[in-house]
């Protein structure tokens, strides 16, 4: 455990995090444009790759959350040592 970076898997977690974040609501904001342009109405959820992404970004933020907190334990010297035989 001690030899993974955590630090850089928290900051690739971090990227996807925003630019998924970002997709998310420029999608909604780009769709719902559309749709009020044609007396429509859209959801977060309306399509399928809208889903796809919010998923991606729900994933995104559980990783970046445990990495955070593994790297944080590495860093305090709390993580526990392989035990040789």
């Amino acid at each position: 455990m001690k030899k993974i970076p955590w630090g850089i898997l928290a900051g690739v977690a971090a990227m996807v995090v925003f630019f998924a974040t970002a997709a998310v609501v420029i999608l909604f904001v780009v769709l719902n444009g559309v749709a009020g342009q044609t007396n429509g109405s859209t959801t977060i959820f309306g399509t399928w790759y809208q889903t796809l992404i919010f998923v991606i970004d729900i994933i995104g933020v559980l990783a970046f959350s445990g990495a955070l907190t593994m790297f944080i334990l590495k860093a305090l010297g709390k993580l526990p040592e392989k035990k040789e035989a």
